[in-house]
């Protein structure tokens, strides 16, 4: 436990920059089968060709505590993981956490989405899922895009350590979702499975932290993102 806790802060930031958006420990963010988002100001119309740029908007907190609050139930749960694991703090978006290979990272671009999430440690992992819900389809899509990009470089940073980044993998046969992308990151001391998920205005993000050389397993990560997947997208 102790090992991991000193791991979380590379983790969390990791998890900040690749598309959920959160950035203290134990974050994820949520969608469900019918969801509610706040209200939010849509972006601007974008040239074409162009990704949409970040709204303006500024979102009524209630509405947004609320739609989060209709979204926990969705999200994995300790029973899901199995024994060992219990749950930690969520996380909180930190729109100063860049992206791993550098630039802006999606809460800062994207800022206008409702996001919660959870975290879970046990004696050798910590899991975190987090989602995130935006406005539209359009920029969810952008969001994930933007996610994807942010992880294509091979060798980049969390916290200012350096990390490798593995090529993304299609995971999507695996986990379900109309996009879903894979990667490894390693660090001195520790390694990261990372895998993205788009689904209509939504995307996910789960993230599993083991000590440098460790395994991710029991419970099979594949497996486990599948079911939340299913849980939250239907």
């Amino acid at each position: 436990m102790k090992k991991l806790a000193a791991l979380a802060t590379a983790a969390v930031a990791l998890v900040a920059v690749a598309g959920c958006g959160q950035s203290t420990p134990g974050t994820a963010e949520p969608v469900a089968r019918t969801v509610v988002a706040a209200p939010v100001v849509p972006p601007p119309a974008a040239a074409a060709g162009e990704a949409p740029p970040a709204s303006t908007g500024t979102p009524d907190v209630r509405d947004i505590e609320t739609a989060a609050d209709g979204l926990r139930p969705f999200l994995l749960t300790e029973a899901e993981l199995g024994p060992g694991f219990v749950s930690i703090a969520e996380p909180k978006p930190d729109p100063a956490a860049p992206a791993v290979c550098g630039g802006p990272g999606v809460v800062a671009r994207f800022p206008d989405a409702v996001r919660v999430g959870v975290a879970f440690e046990s004696a050798s992992a910590r899991v975190q899922e987090a989602v995130s819900v935006y406005p539209d389809k359009a920029t969810a899509q952008a969001a994930y895009d933007h996610s994807v990009a942010g992880l294509d470089c091979g060798q980049g940073s969390v916290s200012g350590r350096p990390v490798v980044v593995t090529p993304g993998e299609d995971l999507r046969v695996d986990v379900g979702g109309a996009q879903a992308t894979g990667w490894r990151v390693g660090g001195e001391g520790f390694d990261i499975l990372l895998i993205t998920v788009h689904s209509d205005e939504v995307v996910m993000t789960f993230t599993w932290l083991t000590p440098e050389g460790g395994a991710p397993g029991p419970p099979d990560p594949l497996v486990v993102t599948r079911g939340a997947v299913q849980k939250l997208a239907g």
